[in-house]
């Protein structure tokens, strides 16, 4: 990437690069872009669009440690100025992953009805063609098999997203400006409750209304977490 590349170029080629297939090179692009003078120099209303697709590209791919680089970057960047910037950008992360899961169980659930349609036993042909051991194993193996689609399609997603809220966490936590929406995030994942959420809310601070609001289509995330985390 050229030295004199401005940002909105570097976007606009990104989107180009998405456009052909190659989503990997638009990230590498915007990725070399943080590292540049020029960016840490742009006014933040140029960054935060870079940023929003930036964190697009990560979670599509699942690049947990590159989308935690560059917020940290933006963090050092913005958060003297717009820490409302840095709470759009960390807030459209977290969804994005959450959202992530949503599809992935979502086409689990498919996988598995299908599976089980196409084992089902014609009730007229029952003697004929089962027995009651053959039905309890095929109940079993059908459970087995719900379990492994379950990891291979939902589980990638869940890690993720737990890598998410753990980056959201490090990257809003020791700075004053962002403590309330660092607790906001914090209480997601011990409780996953709105009610939990409402209650930490700071009514002197209107900017974490929208943070609070914008962050209950998550709110059962730490649910779907424990139920594929525990042992």
């Amino acid at each position: 990437m050229a030295p004199f590349s401005k940002p909105e170029a570097v976007l606009k080629q990104a989107e180009g690069l998405v456009s052909v297939g190659q989503s990997h090179a638009a990230l590498q692009s915007l990725i070399e872009l943080f590292a540049s003078k020029r960016f840490r120099a742009s006014p933040l209303t140029s960054l935060e669009p870079i940023m929003l697709r930036f964190v697009e590209l990560c979670v599509d791919m699942r690049r947990g440690r590159a989308a935690k680089e560059g917020l940290m970057t933006y963090k050092n960047i913005a958060q003297n100025t717009s820490v409302g910037s840095i709470e759009v950008v960390i807030q459209r992360f977290v969804q994005l992953a959450d959202r992530k899961v949503e599809e992935a169980q979502e086409k689990a659930d498919k996988v598995n009805a299908s599976a089980a349609a196409a084992t089902t036993v014609d009730v007229d042909d029952l003697e004929a063609s089962e027995t009651p051991e053959s039905i309890l194993l095929g109940a079993v193996s059908g459970d087995q098999s719900k379990d492994r689609t379950d990891r291979a399609l939902v589980t990638p997603w869940l890690k993720f997203l737990w890598e998410s809220y753990r980056t959201a966490l490090e990257t809003l936590k020791n700075n004053a400006r962002l403590e309330t929406i660092y607790q906001v995030c914090k209480t997601f994942i011990i409780y996953g409750s709105h009610t939990d959420v409402a209650r930490s809310k700071s009514p002197s601070k209107p900017s974490v209304s929208a943070s609070s609001s914008n962050a209950r289509s998550s709110s059962a995330v730490c649910a779907r977490l424990s139920a594929y985390t525990s042992p």
